[in-house]
């Protein structure tokens, strides 16, 4: 017996609702919108989990930047715990020490004059293109920086590096911020990382933590939709129709189908693909150019009281360990005055380390895991929480040299069809996923208030 099709019309469907299609269909809110999510949570790769006065975001871990992200933080009215005069650590040889003191990096991490030497040559490489990343887009030097390092791997800061320590760093930073290789990477987006985030996070706008998570945003614009958000609705497929879009997806009563004047597809490249069928080629090959991080992550509440050596540090990086940094989320909530009890810390593994640990289960993660947090932080003996495992196989997304250049491709639309997320714009977070959607439904309004031909 074939089961019946449930047929329903509509203005706009919004494919994904992560970030960039809940923000698509905020803007939206006055017109007839639908959204379809796979899942059977909004938010996408945005996750907290939240305990008593803290939170810890097993996704995205902060917002950075301007614009719809956070004009939508600021709007809602939720907390920004603020991170200013907060540090980031480095932890090797079983020694934690601040990176914002090359001196004391130097020379009080117990290296041999070889890692000093190599760790000089690395960070030389990378802060000597940094500034020019930096630069106005238009800068004709600036694009001539940024071409050579798009052409390059990554890996080119490890040329003629001899030093395990270094080499070890490298791998940890590209794991702990991207999710992959040194090797497998342009040297763009690996330099930007490293040039602005690990040696001074105060340079990123509005650098900080939502309090109660990453989540707490999304959560309220998925409350706002009410049940315009369809979740556990897979999509099949999104085809181009003489008048708008036929969306086919799956809900709790079967197979179901939209009509629609638009769609906006805010989903990872491989999905899109999937669900786009006769794509043009080069769309096709845009879509394959992209690739995703990926991690483990494993968040622990803890027991501890009083003062700790991790309370002002936001980030501490740990290329020794089964994991290669550690977040401190209760750093948003330290300030003045006494220390509550407790926090919230995450241990990230990216890359081919994240790729080891997929293998072993979650049990042989978390004991892994604790095992190296105590050895960095003995004083946790006994206040640690149970290990909450998260396993991601596509996260931040990347590209290989020469990939980036088939990415302005994604930015045009395909007749009805309109492209959202994080891969559109020049550093992908959470905030370009924001607004890669806030921009996509603008485009969607400009062409549905234009007259018909």
């Amino acid at each position: 017996m074939t089961e019946s099709l449930h047929e329903h019309t509509t203005d706009v469907v919004v494919v994904g609702a992560g970030i960039a299609g809940l923000m698509a269909a905020t803007t939206l809110s006055d017109r007839d919108v639908v959204v379809l999510e796979a899942g059977s949570r909004a938010g996408g790769r945005v996750e907290s989990v939240r305990r008593g006065d803290y939170w810890i975001n097993l996704g995205t871990q902060f917002t950075e930047g301007t614009g719809p992200l956070i004009e939508a933080l600021e709007r809602h009215r939720i907390g920004m715990g603020t991170l200013a005069g907060k540090k980031v650590a480095l932890a090797l040889h079983g020694k934690q020490v601040d990176t914002s003191n090359p001196f004391a990096l130097m020379f009080r991490s117990r290296m041999t004059l070889r890692d000093r030497v190599a760790l000089a040559a690395v960070g030389a490489r990378i802060l000597a293109a940094a500034p020019f990343l930096q630069l106005n887009p238009g800068n004709r030097l600036a694009k001539r920086v940024r071409a050579k390092l798009d052409a390059l791997s990554a890996s080119y800061v490890l040329r003629g590096i001899k030093s395990d320590v270094a080499r070890d760093m490298v791998r940890s930073w590209s794991g702990q911020w991207m999710g992959c290789e040194p090797e497998e990477t342009a040297a763009t987006q690996f330099v930007v990382s490293m040039g602005i985030l690990l040696t001074d996070p105060a340079k990123v706008p509005n650098f900080s933590l939502p309090e109660g998570g990453n989540q707490t945003l999304t959560d309220i614009l998925a409350a706002d939709l009410g049940d315009r958000l369809r979740l556990n609705s897979p999509v099949r497929s999104v085809e181009r129709t003489e008048d708008g879009v036929v969306v086919d997806y799956h809900d709790e009563n079967g197979p179901a189908r939209i009509r629609a004047r638009r769609a906006i597809v805010a989903v990872p490249s491989d999905v899109a693909i999937k669900i786009l069928p006769g794509l043009p080629a080069g769309y096709r090959t845009a879509f394959d150019d992209i690739h995703y991080g990926r991690y483990v992550v494993v968040g622990f509440f803890t027991s501890e009281e009083g003062p700790q050596q991790w309370d002002d540090y936001i980030a501490v990086s740990t290329p020794q360990l089964s994991f290669q940094a550690m977040f401190n989320h209760a750093a948003a909530l330290r300030g003045p005055g006494p220390r509550k009890p407790g926090g919230a810390l995450a241990c990230f593994a990216g890359g081919a380390v994240a790729d080891d640990l997929f293998k072993l289960t979650d049990e042989e993660i978390v004991t892994r895991f604790t095992a190296d947090l105590l050895s960095l932080y003995p004083e946790l003996e006994g206040k640690l929480g149970e290990g909450i495992v998260r396993r991601h196989h596509r996260v931040v997304p990347f590209w290989a040299p020469g990939g980036r250049a088939s990415l302005p491709t994604l930015r045009e639309h395909l007749g009805p069809i309109y492209l959202a997320g994080d891969y559109q714009l020049d550093m992908p977070s959470l905030a370009d996923a924001a607004s890669s959607g806030e921009r996509a439904a603008k485009q969607v309004l400009a062409s549905l208030s234009r007259p018909a031909h």
